[in-house]
C-alpha cells in the first residue's frame, strides 16, 4: 500500500490518529497539506481541483496503518470505486495549508476481497470547502482487474438522459472554432482566448490572468471538440482525447510498482473541458478578474469501473451540458462518461464550473450606478458600461448585481424586472448621460443586443427575419432599463411595483436583415410623472445596426402598486365592448370560419417556398372568422380567438414573479391574422416568391389598457382592414384592431401594418 510519489504526493503532516494496528475497523485520520507559493500546479496562485481532491489521499495512508497490507500479502492493489463530492466554498490558493479530517466508516469482506467505505472534509486555513462522501474503494487481485465492467448504464440512467429538459442559451460572442487541438490548448493555457475563438474573445492586456487552462504538465485534454447545440438538453456537448505515454510522469508516480492514472486527474480533464467550454461561450467577458470555481453545494457523483494503465493509449472523453447560465456566476454543468476504447469507465453525474470574480474585484456598478472597467468589450472594441452578467441579474437575479448597492433594499421584496430568458432583447449598457436620482427630462442610454443568426425568432418566423414583437421588445426593454437604472422607483422603496407599457408608437424606417448583427438602442427620457400609486415615464428611441437607423418610436411606462393594478378597467371604463362581430351580427353566408390547430396545416406550410404562417412559439392564434368585405372600413374583417393556458411559455420570461403576457404577443397575433388575411384572399397571387415582412414607413400607435394573466382562460380580437394598397415592390395592407380579455378590451391598435414583397434571398 503506497501514497502517490512526486510530483504528485500532498501531504505534509499528520495531526491526529485514532487507530488500532492490525484491525480492520472504523479509524480516523487527521493530515494536513502546506500547498506551496510557487506550486508546480497552480494557476495564477490557484489551486486546481484534482489538487484539492488528491490531497485528502491519506485514506490510503489510514488503510495501510490498519494493517490492510497483512490481509492483501502484497497480491491485491487499491482501487476507488465510487465517491460524492460537495464543494462547500471556493477553490484554494498558494500558502494555504488544507487540512483534511478523514475517517473510514467500515470494512466489507467477500472471500479474499475487501471493500472499504470513508469519508472526509476539507478545511483551507479552516474554512470547509469540500466534503467527500460515500466513498467506496477495494483491494482487487490482476485478474479481477483484467475484466472490468465499465460503467453500466441502467434504464434508469437512460430514463433520466431523456427527461432532462430542453434549453437555450445565446454565446456572449460569437465563434466558429469548434475543434481545438494542442496548440490551441496551450494558446489557452497563455490566457489567449481571442487567438483561438476570434477577436470578439479577447480582453485588455492583464484582465483575468486566472482564467486559463493548466500549464502542458497538468493539461490532461488534447484534442477537442465542440458543438453548441449537442446533447439532451441542446445546451452543448464536448468530445474530448488525451493522448497516454507509458512513462509520462501521472504513472510513474501513481502508484510506485503500480502505475494508474488517478481519478482525480482523469477528473481534471473533464474540469479542463468545462474550462474550454465558458471561454468557447465568451463567459469570461463578464468579469475583470475572475477564476474558474467549482460550483458549491451541488453533489457530484462519481463511478469508476475500470483502470487506466501504461498500457492504454487514450481515453476519450464525452461530456454532455445540462445546465448553462449567467446566474448568479457564469456556470456550466455537465454529465461526463470517459472511455477506454468502446467501453464507459467512468462516470461524473452534476460536474459544475463557474467564473466567480476573486476578492475585492469589482463585479457589479457601484454606488450612483457607474462602475469601474468591468472587463466587457463589444464587436467594435468599445468598452461596455455594464455586461450580459448585470442584465441576467436585471431580468431574473439580484437587481444590486445590475444596478448598484441602492437596489439591494430589493433584495427582500418583490420588484420590476425586465424579461428574461428566450424573451430578453437588450445584452449591454454601452453609456448612460444622466445622474441616479434625477428623474428630469433629457438622460440618455445606449445599449446593445446582439441578435443570433439562428434565434428562434427567425427559426419560428414565416421568414428568417426579425418579427415585430422582437422590435417592439427590444425596444421597449431598452427604454425600461434606462427609467429603471436612474431610479424611478428608488424614492418610494416600500412600494412593490409593477412595471407596464401603456402607450407608444413606433416606425420601421428601413427593413433591415438583422440576423448575426448586433442592434444598437438609444434611449431617451422625455418625462417622469410620479402619482398616487405610480411613476409614469416617457421615452423616444431609435435602433440602429452597422451605423444605420432603421427603427424609431415613443413610448410611455407605468410603475404600478398592487393597489392601482387591481383596479383595472380597460378602455371603456368597465363596461364591455362587444366585437364587430357580436354588434353587426353578419349573415352566416359572410363569415368564413378557419381553424388554426394542428388538424388545419395548410396555412403553415412552407414547401415549395409558398407563403405561409409562422409556427412554433408563434402559435398565437387558435381560430378566426373572417368576413372579406366587413369590419368599419368594409374592407375586410377578422375575429381571432386564442386559448390561454397557465403553463404558456412566455408567462416565465415576462416579467419574473410578476407573469403577464407580453403585449407585443398580442400585437403579433393580430399581424397574423392580417397575413391570413392576405392567404385567404389570395391578395399576393401575383407576385413572384413572395414573403411576409414588417410594413416600412407606417406608424402604428398602441394603446394598452390591461393585461393578459395566466387565468384569464382566452384573448379574442377584431382586426378592421382599411387599406389594401399595391405599390411598386410590395402589397400593403393596414388595418385598426382592439384586443379583449375575457370582460375587457384592453388593447387598442392603430395602423398596424404589414406587407407581401418579393423574397430577394
Amino acid at each position: 500500500m503506497r501514497l502517490p510519489a512526486p510530483p504528485y504526493h500532498f501531504v505534509t503532516r499528520v495531526t491526529e490518529l485514532d487507530a488500532e494496528p492490525g484491525v480492520l475497523r472504523p479509524a480516523r485520520i487527521t493530515t494536513e497539506y502546506d500547498v506551496p507559493e510557487d506550486a508546480w500546479y497552480a494557476v495564477d496562485g490557484g489551486v486546481p481541483p484534482a489538487v484539492t481532491v488528491e490531497s485528502g489521499q491519506c485514506d490510503l495512508l489510514l488503510v495501510s496503518y490498519l494493517g490492510i497490507d497483512f490481509r492483501n500479502k502484497g497480491e491485491r492493489v487499491y482501487r476507488l470505486l465510487d465517491s460524492s463530492l460537495v464543494f462547500r466554498g471556493g477553490l484554494p490558493t498558494t500558502g494555504q495549508t488544507l487540512r483534511y479530517e478523514i475517517s473510514i466508516d467500515r470494512f466489507v469482506h467477500q472471500g479474499d476481497t475487501t471493500i472499504f467505505f470513508f469519508s472526509y472534509d476539507c478545511y483551507a486555513d479552516g474554512e470547509l470547502i469540500l466534503e467527500l462522501r460515500d466513498a467506496c474503494a477495494g483491494f482487487f487481485s490482476k485478474k479481477e482487474l483484467e475484466t472490468p465492467l465499465g460503467v453500466v448504464l441502467t434504464d434508469q440512467d437512460r430514463a433520466r438522459r431523456a427527461a432532462l429538459p430542453k434549453g437555450s442559451f445565446k454565446p456572449l460572442a460569437a465563434t466558429t472554432k469548434n475543434q481545438l487541438d494542442a496548440a490551441d490548448l496551450e494558446l489557452l493555457a497563455q490566457g489567449r482566448p481571442g487567438d483561438v475563438f476570434g477577436p470578439e474573445h479577447a480582453q485588455d492586456p492583464g484582465i483575468n490572468p486566472a482564467l486559463r487552462l493548466p500549464d502542458a504538465r497538468l493539461r490532461m485534454v488534447d484534442e477537442v471538440t465542440v458543438d453548441r447545440k449537442g446533447g439532451p438538453c441542446e445546451l452543448g456537448s464536448i468530445s474530448a482525447v488525451k493522448h497516454l505515454e507509458p512513462d509520462a510522469w501521472y504513472f510513474t508516480c501513481h502508484f510506485p510498482d503500480d502505475p494508474v492514472l488517478a481519478g482525480s486527474l482523469i477528473a481534471e480533464g473533464a474540469i479542463q473541458l468545462l474550462q474550454v467550454y465558458l471561454m468557447h461561450q465568451g463567459m469570461h467577458l463578464t468579469l475583470p478578474d475572475a477564476r474558474f470555481q467549482t460550483v458549491t453545494d451541488r453533489r457530484i457523483d462519481v463511478q469508476v469501473r475500470g483502470q487506466v494503465t501504461p498500457k492504454d493509449a487514450e481515453i476519450r472523453y464525452e461530456v454532455e451540458v445540462t445546465e448553462l447560465t449567467l446566474l448568479p456566476r457564469p456556470t456550466v454543468v455537465a454529465d461526463v462518461l470517459i472511455h477506454l476504447g468502446d467501453k464507459p469507465v467512468v462516470r461524473m453525474q452534476n460536474l459544475g464550473l463557474q467564473i466567480v470574480e476573486k476578492p475585492g474585484t469589482p463585479y457589479r456598478p457601484e454606488t450612483g450606478g457607474v462602475p469601474a472597467f468591468l472587463g466587457r468589450r463589444n464587436r467594435d472594441g468599445e468598452a461596455a458600461m455594464i455586461n450580459e452578467l448585470h442584465l441576467a441579474h436585471s431580468a431574473k437575479g439580484l437587481l444590486d448585481m445590475a444596478m448598484g448597492p441602492e437596489f439591494e433594499i430589493y433584495r427582500t421584496s418583490r420588484a420590476p424586472y425586465i424579461p428574461n430568458g428566450d424573451f430578453q432583447f437588450v445584452d449591454r449598457v454601452m453609456s448612460l448621460t444622466g445622474t441616479r436620482g434625477d428623474l428630469s427630462p433629457g438622460s440618455e442610454m445606449v445599449t446593445e443586443y446582439d441578435s443570433p443568426d439562428d434565434a428562434w425568432y427567425y427559426r419560428e418566423n414565416s421568414t428568417p427575419y426579425m418579427p415585430n414583437c422582437v422590435y417592439m421588445e427590444s425596444s421597449l426593454q431598452a427604454a425600461i432599463f434606462l427609467g429603471y437604472y436612474l431610479g424611478a422607483t428608488l424614492r418610494e422603496p416600500q412600494e412593490e411595483y409593477s412595471i407596464r407599457n401603456l402607450d407608444g408608437r413606433a416606425t420601421l424606417v428601413k427593413d433591415v436583415d438583422l440576423r448575426g448583427k448586433t442592434v444598437r438602442h438609444r434611449s431617451k427620457l422625455l418625462m417622469t410623472s410620479v402619482v398616487s400609486g405610480a411613476v409614469l415615464q416617457n421615452f423616444s428611441y431609435e435602433l440602429s445596426a452597422d451605423g444605420e437607423v432603421f427603427y424609431t418610436g415613443e413610448s410611455l411606462f407605468g410603475y404600478f402598486s398592487a393597489s392601482a393594478l387591481a383596479n383595472q378597467v380597460g378602455l371603456d371604463s368597465g363596461t364591455y365592448r362587444p366585437t364587430w362581430l357580436e354588434e353587426e351580427k353578419p349573415a352566416p353566408e359572410r363569415v368564413k370560419r378557419i381553424e388554426l390547430g394542428p388538424d388545419a396545416p395548410a396555412f403553415r406550410d412552407a414547401s415549395g417556398g409558398r407563403l405561409h404562417l409562422p409556427g412554433g412559439r408563434f402559435d398565437l392564434v387558435d381560430r378566426v372568422d373572417l368576413v372579406a368585405d366587413g369590419g368599419r372600413h368594409g374592407a375586410g374583417y377578422v375575429h381571432g380567438q386564442r386559448s390561454i393556458r397557465p403553463d404558456e411559455w412566455y408567462f416565465d420570461c415576462h416579467f419574473h414573479r410578476d407573469p403577464v403576457m407580453p403585449g407585443s404577443l398580442g400585437v403579433e397575433a393580430v399581424l397574423q391574422a392580417l397575413r391570413l388575411f392576405v392567404l385567404d384572399q389570395g391578395l399576393a397571387g401575383g407576385m413572384t416568391r413572395p414573403r411576409f415582412a414588417m410594413a416600412t414607413d407606417v406608424e402604428m400607435s398602441w394603446k394598452y389598457r390591461g393585461q393578459i394573466l395566466r387565468d384569464d382562460r382566452e384573448l379574442f380580437f377584431d382586426v378592421h382592414v382599411k387599406e389594401v394598397r399595391e405599390e411598386a415592390g410590395r402589397l400593403l395592407l393596414i388595418a385598426d384592431a382592439d384586443l379583449w380579455k375575457p370582460g375587457l378590451r384592453i388593447y387598442e391598435l392603430t395602423d398596424v401594418a404589414i406587407e407581401v414583397r418579393p423574397d430577394a434571398d
